[in-house]
């Protein structure tokens, strides 16, 4: 992702909302999984079915809480999907392999990426350019990815 201050894509909050009560539920019941697509849709809210589509055939992100508010999460392993979010030449890039840590807190959640299996957000210019992503954090106001490079984390507010 390029560098930018903020985003301002208030049509993003309610899948955030929708998403930070799945994980809430889900953690609470211990174990649980959620299509990736359903995931990275927070992204996109308007993603079209064929956008939707080449993501939704990795399967489901597989949680597992292994204490009162956080647990470890992944994808298994499948082909690198690409996820254009139809807005502004960004893109998101699911690796072959994706799996993390996840921490829950009162207004939202954590996911902190496994080196090398880290979601990727590029940004299509000439050609696609790709930063892994270290964390993402989605609230009820923001999400933060959090990149390599500080220079490249990328806020989308909702307000």
């Amino acid at each position: 992702m390029l560098p930018f201050a903020r985003l301002k894509w208030p049509e993003m909050r309610p899948l955030a909302e929708e998403l930070i009560a799945r994980i809430h539920a889900g953690h609470a019941q211990g174990n649980f999984s959620m299509p990736v697509v359903d995931f990275v849709r927070v992204f996109s809210p308007d993603a079209s079915e064929a956008e939707l589509a080449k993501v939704a055939g990795r399967g489901a992100l597989e949680f597992t809480s292994d204490a009162s508010e956080c647990g470890a999460f992944q994808l298994p392993e499948g082909a690198r999907a690409t996820f254009d979010l139809g807005r502004e030449g960004f893109v998101l890039r699911i690796p072959v392999r994706m799996s993390g840590r996840y921490e829950v807190f009162a207004d939202g959640f954590r996911v902190l990426f496994n080196e090398g299996e880290e979601l990727e957000g590029c940004k299509r210019l000439f050609l696609l350019v790709c930063n892994r992503i270290i964390t993402v954090d989605v609230t009820t106001e923001r999400i933060y990815a959090h990149a390599h490079v500080k220079l490249l984390d990328m806020c989308v507010e909702f307000n």
